[in-house]
């Protein structure tokens, strides 16, 4: 799995990403150009975790290499640039700097909980989620899209998902494809009809925190694999 730690000031020295309790002490550092050369062969075949320590990077320049997400690197990413890896949210492990508590969550966090039955519901994101109309909004209309892409390559191709959805076909794709492999497609059905049922509950009698609860509780019991 790739590491994304969010600093402002480039950590380049072992001593500094040592102090980190993230991290053991078996790491390779290598400089960006290294990896660039070395990023389709079998450096990152093994277990050996590799730190790249002397360039922030970003999304795009990642994608445009074909790198594989569930490599064992470690990456340093402005906070700024963060939302642009949702696509790959359950092949990365973000990890700031100054180990700050979370001050806020994104809905593909959430999502990326829900899909995933080695992660956990806590009470902290529950709450984030359901007393806050709009972030749960903005959740219910990110998780829809990610069934209906991978409701949609159960019988298209991807370029024609892309056009129908206006996107580029990147991660996300791949990312479908394998929650398809894991997820009944009669749960991803059932999915559909709990999304409608919260959607039809919200516009006829507004937002309800318990509502929200029991809707995320019951995604999660559907998606996790």
């Amino acid at each position: 799995m790739t590491k994304l730690l969010i600093t402002e000031k480039l950590i380049s020295s072992k001593k500094e990403l040592s102090s980190l309790s993230n991290f053991s002490e078996n790491i390779e550092f290598i400089k960006y150009e290294e990896f660039k050369e070395n990023s389709t062969i079998s450096l990152f075949t093994n277990e050996e975790i590799t730190y790249v320590y002397d360039k922030f990077v970003t999304y795009s320049e990642l994608v445009s290499r074909n790198y594989d997400f569930t490599s064992n690197v470690i990456f340093q990413i402005k906070k700024s640039n963060l939302n642009k890896f949702s696509d790959v949210s359950s092949d990365i492990e973000v990890i700031e700097a100054n180990k700050l508590p979370k001050d806020g969550y994104l809905p593909w966090d959430l999502s990326n909980i829900i899909f995933s039955k080695t992660k956990l519901l806590s009470s902290q994101i529950l709450s984030e989620f359901c007393t806050n109309e709009n972030l749960f909004r903005q959740f219910l209309s990110y998780l829809n899209k990610e069934l209906l892409r991978a409701n949609l390559l159960l019988d298209n191709e991807s370029n024609k998902i892309s056009k129908l959805l206006d996107e580029n076909i990147d991660y996300k794709y791949e990312l479908a494809s394998r929650r398809l492999q894991a997820i009944d497609s009669k749960n991803i059905d059932k999915s559909f009809e709990q999304v409608n049922k919260i959607e039809k509950l919200m516009n006829e009698s507004g937002f309800n925190q318990e509502n929200a609860k029991r809707f995320i509780v019951g995604m999660k019991k559907l998606l996790e694999f």
